[in-house]
């Protein structure tokens, strides 16, 4: 009920509503003037582009002309303990991200509305939410990648949960890339903000446990209920999230990172990026990277077995590497059910190289 009492009087009295929550953070900074709180967590506004690169850019690419086109204080560092941080990284605000905000548990509301600060819209995310977007966090870059895999680990985070599931609402976030596929063409700010093994977008809609947490769920494997935390301030977010491009070692991609509200400018979403998230992995022992023969996967998450269509690939052979190129040995094919058994297994992100006699396919694998 807290947040159906604001949003009325948003809409009939057009106040503008900002009771402010906190996200505690503690970040260590080197080489950067940082302060403490008296949390678990802190946090330090970004203040150029040089470091937001330096805090980006992982192994094996280059990243160069960064730019942000966002509200003041709606980007920033963040390092510590809460319930859905990555212990350090990047955190994009749709409000205001600072250490007067961030002190609250989840039982708080936090909403902030930056179009006083100059915050639009943006087109893209208009596109994939089906609606108008307010208060976007921007930032784009050049990125030349050293190795065929470039990963990034993100996630989605929200102060519309689980209110306004269902709702004519969906705030949402995209990774949009640009830059020559190695399957021939172009990628052309194309989303790769996905849930994982579809072409679905990471929003509200459709990344939660139903309207008011009773279902029926959408994709609620990877949405976790914050409503009882007191280490953060969002009442929902994602989790398990990776990014996978297949890109051409060498040849130049552009980013594009956002985050909006949509339908209206309260009730703050956020995207969440691991330090040094960006990075490329090697992948070793197969010919290519990707075909033009394409594989489903099934389920995702996994921990027992997954299972996989090849109607037209023909699998003969499966191998599971960790996203550092580690093979692992404790893993079976059986062509009966045309499974892979990853039984007992540690919990985490792997890659599937499934094989006939001309090629091999990679596929993400999330075990957990």
């Amino acid at each position: 009920m807290k947040k159906v009492a604001v949003f009325l009087l948003y809409l009939f009295n057009n106040v503008k509503i900002f009771t402010m929550k906190n996200f505690y953070f503690s970040l260590i900074i080197l080489l950067i003037t940082s302060f403490r709180l008296s949390s678990q967590v802190s946090v330090v506004p970004i203040t150029s582009d040089s470091a937001l690169t330096s805090y980006l850019q992982g192994f094996g690419l280059t990243i160069t002309n960064m730019s942000i086109t966002a509200a003041p204080n709606s980007l920033a560092f963040f390092s510590g303990t809460s319930s859905i941080s990555f212990g350090s990284g990047i955190i994009m605000s749709t409000g205001r991200i600072d250490s007067i905000i961030m002190n609250k548990p989840a039982s708080a509301l936090i909403t902030f509305d930056n179009s006083s600060s100059g915050a639009g819209g943006d087109l893209d995310l208009n596109a994939i939410s089906g609606g108008t977007t307010y208060d976007a966090c921007i930032i784009e870059f050049d990125c030349v990648p050293n190795n065929p895999n470039l990963l990034f680990d993100f996630a989605f985070v929200s102060e519309e949960y689980p209110e306004f599931v269902g709702a004519m609402i969906n705030d949402v976030f995209a990774i949009l890339v640009s830059g020559p596929s190695p399957l021939g063409g172009n990628y052309t700010n194309q989303n790769f903000a996905l849930i994982p093994s579809t072409s679905v977008p990471v929003s509200i809609q459709n990344v939660n446990n139903g309207t008011a947490n009773t279902g029926p769920c959408i994709n609620c494997g990877y949405y976790f209920d914050n409503l009882t935390d007191t280490t953060s301030p969002y009442d929902g977010y994602t989790l398990g999230l990776q990014g996978l491009v297949n890109v051409i070692p060498g040849q130049t991609y552009h980013f594009k990172i956002a985050v909006a509200d949509n339908a209206d400018g309260i009730y703050d979403s956020g995207v969440l990026l691991k330090t040094y998230s960006f990075r490329t992995a090697l992948v070793t022992g197969i010919n290519s990277i990707n075909t033009a023969d394409d594989i489903a996967l099934y389920p995702i998450p996994s921990n027992d077995k997954v299972y996989f269509t090849d109607s037209t690939f023909k699998v003969n052979k499966a191998e599971l590497y960790t996203i550092d190129g580690k093979k692992m040995d404790n893993i079976n094919l059986n062509l009966i059910d045309s499974s892979v058994n990853i039984k007992g297994l540690a919990n985490g992100i792997y890659f599937l190289h499934l094989s006939n006699d001309k090629n091999t396919v990679v596929k993400k694998v999330i075990i957990n």
